[in-house]
């Protein structure tokens, strides 16, 4: 009988075998309080181990059990008992949990005790939810999940309210992201305000991500502190504190819920991408694959974008109704075309609109998808269109720090300065250590130009061209802002940095790359060309043809 069929018919069970336990109703391996975290089949291979031992499970049992009878070979089978022996701590050399029979299959070594309709190790303050979600399946879903738990705060009942309201709108924003496994508040609202373990709130409810917080009012003033925590490998995240004036208490809720929700969804992405790094590639799933292209996407070279789109058509292919894969693959090319890293730009362009299509077509809802179609449309040169498709993604999710800086990006080359300086700053509220950086504080200064504050945008500049990933088209626009600025040592350096990356870049370049539609912002840009030629070394012409790959 495989594991699904014995599930059906079989009360739920704790396998007890060593150090370790099985919960079956609760589809999780622990040892002692601590949650070992492992993927689905993973646990569907140690669960049909734990269930059929002291006896050896083939390769043909392990396959039917595991996989239902999928074309699995046994170098997966292999593969997949590494990974179990990993996360168990098990030495191939001297193993304690697992023996494997070159081969012929596998089995526990330690002698295993069954409890059946065993309670559940989940403490009193959470046993109305368990109560709830006790026949569930609550083994943690590929899509990070996460829980936003009440706000604490004092018994002042206008204090409750605030606190209410805030842990309301934090919840809201997180699923409007449509990254996350959201707990619904009705669920996350039958654990009482305060303090609770984050292990403990995993176990009862399946998640990994826990968001707890508090708010204290003191006078006029009121002080809130979150913090995001990953329940399972028992670890906090992130962490702030706020402070804000009770006399404007709408307008700071909602820049603390955007600030909290851009904040989470960074280090989560973060948190994915570096946990499907440690994944297998043999073993990736659609949610490991897409986080594991991201990962490459943003090395920002030529070869991680091949690796990167070998990885999200793999996503595609594991899940061809993943909207963020077909994002993925729509940013691979766009990057291409910006570069001019293919020889067929127009064919890059036309690429990446197409796969930005096929996004939004498969959820129109997903702000990544809108978020594609709008760099699609900046490439395309429609500007109008551009501006609209960036404007729902940030509408869809106001807390979508990348979303709200590339806006900003199109507004700049729409002549639209302020808004762009606007959007670029809350970008950078939202995600300070964000991978795209460069460009927040690029739009930022290069709109600063444009509105002829110079001394401050070649400042601003500046600070641009030190974060990490400052591409050639960055550093060109560095070398702009210094030519009005009149600051001709920082100019030569950053022009000498500009032609190592891409020999002869020039004014064409450089308007091609930022369609600017103001012919006044045109002008000033060919000015300081023709000012900074007048540095460039002897030989090397002021026009240039495409631009060489900027590493």
């Amino acid at each position: 009988m495989d594991s699904a069929k014995a599930a059906a018919v079989c009360p739920p069970a704790i396998f007890e075998f060593a150090d370790l336990a099985l919960d079956t109703r609760q589809h999780a391996v622990f040892r002692g309080a601590a949650r070992i975290p492992l993927p689905r089949l993973t646990y569907e291979l140690l669960r049909a181990l734990v269930e059929a031992a002291p006896a050896l499970l083939t390769h043909d049992d392990i396959a039917g059990q595991v996989w239902r009878g999928r074309l699995v070979t046994p170098e997966t089978i292999a593969q997949r008992v590494l990974l179990l022996r990993r996360a168990l701590g098990d030495d191939a050399g001297n193993p304690r949990y697992l023996r494997v029979v070159r081969g012929l299959g596998c089995q526990i070594i330690p002698p295993v005790r069954v409890r059946r309709a065993a309670s559940s190790p989940v403490p009193a303050a959470a046993e109305s939810v368990t109560g709830l979600v006790h026949n569930m399946d609550l083994s943690l879903p590929g899509q990070p999940s996460i829980v936003v738990l009440p706000f604490d705060t004092d018994g002042d009942a206008g204090h409750r309210d605030i606190a209410l309201g805030l842990t309301h709108d934090i919840a809201t924003r997180v699923a409007r992201t449509r990254a996350f496994f959201v707990i619904a508040r009705g669920t996350a609202f039958r654990f009482a305000p305060g303090a609770h373990d984050p292990g403990e709130v995993s176990r009862a409810l399946g998640v990994r991500y826990v968001v707890q917080g508090d708010v204290r009012v003191a006078g006029s003033s009121m002080h809130i502190n979150v913090a995001l925590a990953d329940a399972v490998e028992g670890r906090e995240l992130w962490a702030d504190s706020f402070q804000r004036r009770l006399d404007n208490v709408f307008d700071a809720q909602e820049e603390i819920t955007d600030l909290v929700v851009g904040a989470i969804a960074m280090e989560v992405e973060l948190a994915e991408r570096q946990r499907a790094l440690l994944e297998a590639p043999a073993n990736l799933g659609a949610w490991s694959a897409y986080h594991r292209g991201c990962w490459h996407m943003y090395r920002f070279t030529p070869q991680d974008y091949e690796q990167a789109e070998r990885y999200f058509q793999l996503a595609a292919r594991l899940d061809p109704g993943s909207a963020r894969a077909f994002a993925g693959l729509s940013f691979v090319h766009w990057q291409r075309a910006f570069f001019d890293l293919s020889p067929d730009r127009a064919g890059e362009v036309e690429r990446a609109f197409e796969l930005a299509l096929q996004s939004y077509s498969i959820n129109p809802h997903e702000p990544l998808a809108h978020w594609a179609l709008g760099r699609a449309h900046l490439l395309r040169g429609e500007m109008g269109d551009s501006i609209t498709a960036l404007d729902e993604a940030t509408v869809l999710n106001p807390s979508f720090a990348v979303g709200q800086y590339t806006l900003g990006f199109a507004l700049m080359q729409a002549g639209d300065t302020a808004h762009a300086i606007e959007r670029a700053g809350r970008a950078r509220r939202l995600s300070p250590y964000d991978p795209m950086g460069f460009a927040m504080i690029g739009v930022r200064g290069f709109s600063l130009t444009l509105d002829g504050h110079h001394d401050e945008a070649a400042d601003v500049m500046a600070l641009a061209v030190r974060q990490p990933n400052a591409h050639y088209h960055l550093v060109a626009m560095a070398t702009v802002c210094d030519a009005p600025a009149e600051r001709k040592a920082e100019a030569r350096r950053n022009l000498a940095r500009l032609h190592a990356a891409a020999p002869g870049y020039g004014e064409r370049d450089f308007l091609r790359a930022f369609q600017l539609r103001q012919p006044a912002h045109a002008r000033l840009v060919g000015d300081a060309f023709r000012r900074l030629g007048r540095l460039r070394p002897a030989g090397r012409g002021t026009q240039a043809g495409r631009a060489s790959p900027p590493r």
